[in-house]
């Protein structure tokens, strides 16, 4: 029993929700309704630090607002906390040290704001035009907490959950590439998305700068 409960929770933040229901998925693509991110409210995890001025998990969707509680201090502080999947429980600067008592402590993470701007649902699908971008971006840190690859399969979406999983196929040509939602964007208006060059590549549209695109949802946020 316990096993399997374990299992849930650790596939729990892979988990698309439909109306408060997990959609396998097999049967996403051939969803009608809106998808959303797994946003739970309360967690009880482990806490500990780490350096430079961000909090990590990989518990929370991208950008959250998260009030991180201390159970050995009985202190807290709130702070927004960035997707590593790497991270086990929660890693908050360390100069909380002093406020949250030694590592590792026991934490319990309460979700204020799911997610960088509180956008949890996705569409099925996207459609519409798509352009690409690289430098000058290469090499600056995103709004997911990572660093822009441009030859990495990411994606800039002005409002999907970051972490959002799409399958986009290039409709001049038919290719397609999954990629990964961790930035901000497009802002041109008429575009839906923005690809990373080395997405642009696979899709073969380096050249056209803008095609006509379908992306399926294969996982909304994290």
């Amino acid at each position: 029993m316990w096993l399997l409960l374990w299992v849930v929770f650790l596939s729990g933040c892979a988990v698309v929700i439909k109306d408060g229901e997990p959609i396998p998925q097999r049967e996403r693509e051939r969803a009608t309704g809106p998808l959303r991110a797994y946003c739970p409210s309360k967690i009880e995890t482990v806490g500990f630090y780490c350096t430079g001025n961000r909090a990590y998990s990989n518990l929370v969707q991208a950008g959250s607002r998260v009030r991180v509680y201390s159970q050995s201090a009985g202190k807290s502080i709130t702070i927004a906390v960035h997707r590593r999947d790497d991270i086990k429980g929660v890693c908050v600067p360390e100069r909380f040290e002093s406020l949250l008592g030694k590592a590792p402590f026991r934490a319990v993470l309460e979700v204020e704001r799911c997610g960088l701007d509180g956008n949890t649902v996705c569409p099925p699908v996207i459609r519409g035009m798509a352009s690409w971008y690289g430098e000058p971006h290469h090499g600056r840190e995103t709004p997911y907490g990572i660093i822009f690859d441009k030859d990495g399969m990411y994606a800039a979406h002005r409002e999907l959950p970051l972490g959002t999983l799409l399958r986009v196929r290039n409709l001049k040509n038919g290719r397609e590439v999954e990629v990964k939602v961790i930035d901000r964007g497009p802002f041109k208006e008429g575009r839906v998305l923005d690809l990373s060059e080395g997405a642009a590549r696979r899709l073969g549209m380096i050249g056209d700068g803008e095609v006509p695109v379908e992306a399926v949802v294969l996982r909304c946020g994290d």
